[in-house]
């Protein structure tokens, strides 16, 4: 095979990669029937969502001594850790709250593109499982602070303004 090609193909590889992969048109859309969690008698909060993001290794490219990995994430709610106190939350408020429970369902997406972007910069030794394993947790605790800004800046939903402007961030993040 010609030289070409191969870089071709590896600029493929890469690129395909690093593009955004959880696309605005392609999350769901939550509903209130989708909190399936009994409300613990402790919540400080009438409603909590709770999303995992998980990966998987997609590819894996040794240049000299070290690997540069690409990943695939999954983003999941946790359906049975999610619950919403109906006593607490007014039907009238339902689509507010729902609209700000889906903003947390986005942020955990737009921190599954990052990190799938972000591995590729990374170059890791032979032991490049546990490293790559290390390295996606320590940049999904970097994305815990998009979740307090949201929620401080939003007031937990209260604040109308607020919501959409982090809903045109999330549609734009996530195109």
């Amino acid at each position: 095979m010609n030289k070409t090609f191969i870089l071709s193909l590896l600029f493929f590889c890469i690129s395909s990669v690093a593009s955004a992969q959880h696309k605005w048109e392609d999350i769901p859309l939550i509903e209130v029937s989708d909190f399936e969690a009994e409300v613990p008698e402790d919540a400080r909060m009438p409603i909590y969502i709770n999303s995992r993001i998980y990966y998987h290794i997609d590819t894996v490219i040794k240049k000299r001594r070290f690997y540069r990995v690409g990943i695939r994430t999954t983003v999941e709610m946790q359906k049975n850790e999610s619950f919403w106190d109906h006593e607490k939350v007014k039907p009238k408020d339902e689509a507010k709250m729902l609209e700000h429970e889906q903003g947390h369902f986005y942020l955990a997406h737009i921190a599954a593109n990052s990190i799938e972007k972000d591995m590729l910069k990374y170059k890791f030794t032979e032991n490049w499982k546990e490293e790559v394993r290390s390295k996606f947790h320590e940049l999904l605790r970097k994305h815990h602070n998009e979740y307090l800004a949201y929620e401080r800046e939003t007031r937990h939903g209260s604040d109308s303004e607020q919501q959409e402007i982090w809903n045109s961030w999330f549609k734009w993040q996530l195109k």
